[in-house]
Protein backbone atom coordinates (compact mmCIF):
# COMPACT_ATOMS: atom_id res chain seq x y z
CA UNK A 1 0.00 0.00 0.00
CA UNK A 2 2.81 2.40 0.82
CA UNK A 3 4.48 1.78 -2.53
CA UNK A 4 1.27 2.46 -4.42
CA UNK A 5 0.76 5.73 -2.53
CA UNK A 6 4.32 6.81 -3.32
CA UNK A 7 3.73 6.08 -7.00
CA UNK A 8 0.81 8.55 -6.97
CA UNK A 9 3.01 11.56 -6.19
CA UNK A 10 3.18 11.44 -2.40
CA UNK A 11 6.77 11.50 -1.20
CA UNK A 12 6.22 10.30 2.36
CA UNK A 13 3.57 7.89 3.60
CA UNK A 14 3.06 6.52 7.09
CA UNK A 15 0.52 4.60 9.13
CA UNK A 16 -0.73 5.55 12.59
CA UNK A 17 -3.13 4.03 15.05
CA UNK A 18 -6.32 5.98 15.64
CA UNK A 19 -6.33 5.92 19.43
CA UNK A 20 -6.78 9.18 21.35
CA UNK A 21 -4.06 11.77 20.81
CA UNK A 22 -3.32 11.94 24.53
CA UNK A 23 0.15 13.30 23.83
CA UNK A 24 -1.44 16.51 22.49
CA UNK A 25 -4.25 17.13 24.94
CA UNK A 26 -2.41 19.23 27.51
CA UNK A 27 -0.71 21.41 24.91
CA UNK A 28 -3.94 21.92 22.97
CA UNK A 29 -5.94 22.82 26.07
CA UNK A 30 -3.28 25.32 27.08
CA UNK A 31 -3.29 26.83 23.59
CA UNK A 32 -7.04 27.38 23.62
CA UNK A 33 -7.18 28.63 27.21
CA UNK A 34 -4.51 31.17 26.27
CA UNK A 35 -6.76 32.57 23.51
CA UNK A 36 -4.36 31.52 20.76
CA UNK A 37 -7.21 30.57 18.38
CA UNK A 38 -8.07 34.26 18.14
CA UNK A 39 -10.94 34.99 15.72
CA UNK A 40 -10.90 31.48 14.22
CA UNK A 41 -14.06 30.36 15.95
CA UNK A 42 -14.30 27.15 13.91
CA UNK A 43 -11.42 25.73 15.95
CA UNK A 44 -12.13 23.92 19.20
CA UNK A 45 -10.30 21.69 21.74
CA UNK A 46 -12.47 18.80 20.56
CA UNK A 47 -10.28 18.60 17.45
CA UNK A 48 -7.91 16.50 19.58
CA UNK A 49 -10.52 13.75 19.27
CA UNK A 50 -11.70 14.82 15.84
CA UNK A 51 -10.75 11.72 13.88
CA UNK A 52 -12.82 9.57 16.25
CA UNK A 53 -15.85 11.77 15.55
CA UNK A 54 -15.28 12.21 11.82
CA UNK A 55 -15.03 8.46 11.30
CA UNK A 56 -15.81 6.54 14.53
CA UNK A 57 -14.88 3.21 12.95
CA UNK A 58 -11.33 4.37 12.21
CA UNK A 59 -8.55 2.02 13.28
CA UNK A 60 -5.73 3.24 11.05
CA UNK A 61 -4.76 6.62 9.65
CA UNK A 62 -2.76 6.58 6.43
CA UNK A 63 -0.98 9.94 6.36
CA UNK A 64 0.66 11.23 3.17
CA UNK A 65 2.92 14.21 2.46
CA UNK A 66 2.79 15.85 -0.95
CA UNK A 67 5.37 18.61 -1.67
CA UNK A 68 4.28 21.67 -3.63
CA UNK A 69 7.40 23.88 -3.79
CA UNK A 70 8.75 24.83 -7.20
CA UNK A 71 11.94 26.72 -8.09
CA UNK A 72 10.28 29.68 -9.83
CA UNK A 73 7.56 30.31 -7.23
CA UNK A 74 9.06 33.25 -5.36
CA UNK A 75 6.44 35.54 -3.81
CA UNK A 76 7.27 39.14 -4.59
CA UNK A 77 9.95 38.07 -7.07
CA UNK A 78 8.43 39.90 -10.03
CA UNK A 79 9.03 43.68 -10.09
CA UNK A 80 6.29 45.56 -8.26
CA UNK A 81 4.37 42.42 -7.32
CA UNK A 82 2.83 41.62 -3.97
CA UNK A 83 3.21 38.33 -2.12
CA UNK A 84 0.91 35.30 -2.10
CA UNK A 85 1.87 32.10 -0.29
CA UNK A 86 3.37 29.39 -2.44
CA UNK A 87 0.58 26.95 -1.66
CA UNK A 88 -1.82 29.29 -3.50
CA UNK A 89 0.10 29.25 -6.79
CA UNK A 90 -1.30 26.01 -8.15
CA UNK A 91 -4.70 24.32 -8.48
CA UNK A 92 -6.80 23.75 -5.39
CA UNK A 93 -4.86 21.08 -3.50
CA UNK A 94 -8.04 19.84 -1.85
CA UNK A 95 -9.30 18.61 -5.21
CA UNK A 96 -6.00 17.03 -6.23
CA UNK A 97 -5.29 15.21 -2.97
CA UNK A 98 -8.86 14.12 -2.34
CA UNK A 99 -8.94 12.47 -5.75
CA UNK A 100 -5.68 10.65 -5.06
CA UNK A 101 -6.73 9.51 -1.60
CA UNK A 102 -10.08 8.30 -2.96
CA UNK A 103 -8.16 6.25 -5.53
CA UNK A 104 -5.98 4.94 -2.73
CA UNK A 105 -9.10 3.95 -0.77
CA UNK A 106 -10.21 1.94 -3.78
CA UNK A 107 -6.86 0.16 -3.73
CA UNK A 108 -7.31 -0.65 -0.04
CA UNK A 109 -10.76 -2.04 -0.75
CA UNK A 110 -9.28 -4.24 -3.43
CA UNK A 111 -6.99 -5.80 -0.82
CA UNK A 112 -9.51 -5.74 2.04
CA UNK A 113 -12.99 -6.32 0.57
CA UNK A 114 -15.62 -4.51 2.61
CA UNK A 115 -13.18 -1.97 4.01
CA UNK A 116 -14.42 1.60 4.41
CA UNK A 117 -12.64 4.88 4.87
CA UNK A 118 -12.87 8.65 5.04
CA UNK A 119 -10.70 11.03 3.02
CA UNK A 120 -9.55 14.14 4.91
CA UNK A 121 -7.64 17.03 3.36
CA UNK A 122 -7.39 20.11 5.57
CA UNK A 123 -11.11 20.75 6.02
CA UNK A 124 -12.13 17.94 8.40
CA UNK A 125 -11.75 18.75 12.14
CA UNK A 126 -8.82 16.42 12.72
CA UNK A 127 -5.21 17.04 13.77
CA UNK A 128 -3.33 16.09 10.61
CA UNK A 129 0.08 17.17 11.91
CA UNK A 130 -0.24 15.20 15.13
CA UNK A 131 -1.24 12.12 13.13
CA UNK A 132 1.69 12.76 10.77
CA UNK A 133 4.09 12.76 13.73
CA UNK A 134 2.51 9.57 15.00
CA UNK A 135 2.93 8.08 11.51
CA UNK A 136 6.65 8.98 11.54
CA UNK A 137 6.52 11.55 8.72
CA UNK A 138 8.38 14.18 10.74
CA UNK A 139 7.91 16.58 13.62
CA UNK A 140 6.05 19.80 14.30
CA UNK A 141 8.63 22.56 14.18
CA UNK A 142 8.84 25.71 16.24
CA UNK A 143 6.69 27.33 13.54
CA UNK A 144 4.06 24.62 14.35
CA UNK A 145 4.24 23.20 10.80
CA UNK A 146 5.06 19.61 9.96
CA UNK A 147 8.71 19.35 8.95
CA UNK A 148 9.23 16.19 6.93
CA UNK A 149 12.95 15.90 7.62
CA UNK A 150 15.13 16.71 4.61
CA UNK A 151 11.98 17.21 2.52
CA UNK A 152 11.23 20.33 4.54
CA UNK A 153 7.81 21.81 5.21
CA UNK A 154 6.64 22.91 1.75
CA UNK A 155 4.00 20.20 1.51
CA UNK A 156 0.35 19.31 1.94
CA UNK A 157 -0.89 16.58 4.27
CA UNK A 158 -3.65 14.18 3.37
CA UNK A 159 -5.21 11.63 5.71
CA UNK A 160 -7.12 8.48 4.84
CA UNK A 161 -8.96 7.09 7.85
CA UNK A 162 -9.57 3.35 7.52
CA UNK A 163 -11.65 0.84 9.44
CA UNK A 164 -9.03 -1.86 8.97
CA UNK A 165 -6.11 -2.31 11.31
CA UNK A 166 -2.75 -1.96 9.56
CA UNK A 167 0.64 -2.16 11.22
CA UNK A 168 1.54 1.32 12.47
CA UNK A 169 4.89 3.01 11.97
CA UNK A 170 6.84 4.02 15.07
CA UNK A 171 6.05 7.64 16.00
CA UNK A 172 8.62 10.33 15.35
CA UNK A 173 10.15 11.18 18.71
CA UNK A 174 11.42 14.62 19.67
CA UNK A 175 12.23 17.37 17.20
CA UNK A 176 15.25 18.47 15.21
CA UNK A 177 14.84 22.22 15.47
CA UNK A 178 17.55 22.32 18.13
CA UNK A 179 18.47 25.81 19.32
CA UNK A 180 17.35 27.42 16.04
CA UNK A 181 14.76 30.20 16.43
CA UNK A 182 14.86 31.72 12.94
CA UNK A 183 11.13 31.27 12.39
CA UNK A 184 10.24 32.84 15.73
CA UNK A 185 12.66 35.73 15.27
CA UNK A 186 11.51 36.46 11.70
CA UNK A 187 7.72 36.45 12.21
CA UNK A 188 6.52 39.90 11.02
CA UNK A 189 3.98 40.27 13.85
CA UNK A 190 5.65 38.19 16.56
CA UNK A 191 2.78 35.74 16.34
CA UNK A 192 5.17 32.84 16.95
CA UNK A 193 6.66 31.53 20.14
CA UNK A 194 8.49 28.19 20.02
CA UNK A 195 5.94 25.54 19.01
CA UNK A 196 3.01 27.95 19.48
CA UNK A 197 1.18 30.25 17.08
CA UNK A 198 -1.07 33.11 18.15
CA UNK A 199 -3.68 33.14 15.38
CA UNK A 200 -4.92 36.58 16.39
CA UNK A 201 -1.58 38.01 15.23
CA UNK A 202 -0.84 35.77 12.23
CA UNK A 203 -0.97 37.51 8.84
CA UNK A 204 -2.69 34.50 7.28
CA UNK A 205 -5.59 34.84 9.70
CA UNK A 206 -6.31 38.34 8.45
CA UNK A 207 -5.50 38.14 4.74
CA UNK A 208 -7.15 34.74 4.20
CA UNK A 209 -9.65 33.90 6.95
CA UNK A 210 -10.97 37.13 8.46
CA UNK A 211 -11.34 40.79 7.53
CA UNK A 212 -10.45 43.82 9.61
CA UNK A 213 -6.98 43.16 11.04
CA UNK A 214 -5.71 44.96 14.14
CA UNK A 215 -3.69 48.07 13.39
CA UNK A 216 -0.29 46.49 13.99
CA UNK A 217 -1.13 43.51 11.80
CA UNK A 218 -2.35 45.83 9.04
CA UNK A 219 0.93 47.71 9.30
CA UNK A 220 2.82 44.43 8.88
CA UNK A 221 0.79 43.58 5.76
CA UNK A 222 1.70 46.95 4.28
CA UNK A 223 5.35 46.66 5.31
CA UNK A 224 5.90 43.11 4.05
CA UNK A 225 3.56 42.97 1.04
CA UNK A 226 1.98 39.65 2.08
CA UNK A 227 -1.61 39.95 0.80
CA UNK A 228 -2.57 36.26 0.89
CA UNK A 229 -0.94 34.02 3.47
CA UNK A 230 2.63 34.40 4.70
CA UNK A 231 5.65 32.15 4.11
CA UNK A 232 8.26 33.94 6.22
CA UNK A 233 8.61 31.24 8.88
CA UNK A 234 9.17 28.65 6.15
CA UNK A 235 11.48 30.79 4.04
CA UNK A 236 13.96 31.15 6.88
CA UNK A 237 13.80 27.51 8.05
CA UNK A 238 17.11 25.66 7.46
CA UNK A 239 15.16 22.50 6.65
CA UNK A 240 13.80 24.27 3.56
CA UNK A 241 17.21 25.22 2.19
CA UNK A 242 17.15 22.31 -0.27
CA UNK A 243 13.51 21.19 -0.50
CA UNK A 244 11.93 18.52 -2.63
CA UNK A 245 10.56 20.56 -5.52
CA UNK A 246 7.36 18.65 -5.53
CA UNK A 247 4.72 17.45 -7.88
CA UNK A 248 4.20 19.47 -11.09
CA UNK A 249 0.48 18.68 -10.85
CA UNK A 250 0.37 20.98 -7.84
CA UNK A 251 2.46 23.78 -9.34
CA UNK A 252 -0.02 25.34 -11.70
CA UNK A 253 0.76 27.80 -14.47
CA UNK A 254 1.62 31.48 -14.46
CA UNK A 255 -0.98 33.87 -13.08
CA UNK A 256 -1.01 37.69 -13.05
CA UNK A 257 -1.94 37.44 -9.36
CA UNK A 258 1.63 36.35 -8.65
CA UNK A 259 3.56 38.24 -11.28
CA UNK A 260 1.58 41.43 -11.94
CA UNK A 261 2.32 44.80 -10.37
CA UNK A 262 0.21 45.72 -7.37
CA UNK A 263 -1.91 48.17 -9.36
CA UNK A 264 -2.87 45.37 -11.76
CA UNK A 265 -4.37 43.29 -8.94
CA UNK A 266 -7.34 45.61 -8.59
CA UNK A 267 -9.80 43.54 -10.59
CA UNK A 268 -13.56 43.33 -10.94
CA UNK A 269 -15.52 40.66 -9.04
CA UNK A 270 -16.07 38.69 -12.25
CA UNK A 271 -12.37 38.84 -13.11
CA UNK A 272 -11.53 37.74 -9.56
CA UNK A 273 -13.81 34.72 -9.92
CA UNK A 274 -12.08 33.80 -13.17
CA UNK A 275 -8.55 34.24 -11.80
CA UNK A 276 -9.25 32.16 -8.69
CA UNK A 277 -11.33 29.43 -10.32
CA UNK A 278 -10.36 25.95 -9.09
CA UNK A 279 -7.67 27.39 -6.80
CA UNK A 280 -7.45 27.55 -3.00
CA UNK A 281 -7.51 31.36 -3.28
CA UNK A 282 -11.23 31.15 -4.10
CA UNK A 283 -11.66 30.99 -0.30
CA UNK A 284 -10.94 34.73 -0.20
CA UNK A 285 -13.89 36.88 -1.17
CA UNK A 286 -13.37 39.69 -3.66
CA UNK A 287 -14.39 42.24 -1.02
CA UNK A 288 -11.75 40.86 1.36
CA UNK A 289 -9.11 40.86 -1.39
CA UNK A 290 -9.81 44.51 -2.22
CA UNK A 291 -9.66 45.49 1.44
CA UNK A 292 -6.28 43.78 1.84
CA UNK A 293 -4.90 45.50 -1.26
CA UNK A 294 -5.90 48.85 0.20
CA UNK A 295 -4.10 47.98 3.42
CA UNK A 296 -0.99 46.98 1.47
CA UNK A 297 -1.13 50.32 -0.40
CA UNK A 298 -1.61 52.18 2.91
CA UNK A 299 -4.80 53.80 1.63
Amino acid sequence: MRGFALSMGFTKVGFAGCGPLDECCGRVDEWFSGGMAGPLDYLSPEMTFGHAKVFPEAKTALVAFSPYARPDAIPGGAPGSLKLSRYLWGPDYHRVLKKRLAELLGRVQGVFPGANGRVCVDTAPIMERALAVRASLGWQGKNTLLIAGEQGSWGFLGVLLLDVELEPDPPFLGDRCGACTRCVDSCPTKALAPFRLDCSRCLSTWNIEREGPPEDVAEAIARTGWVAGCDVCQEVCPWNSDPVWGDPTLWGGQSPLHTGAAIELRVTPSRWMKLTARTALRRVRHRHWEATLKIAARE
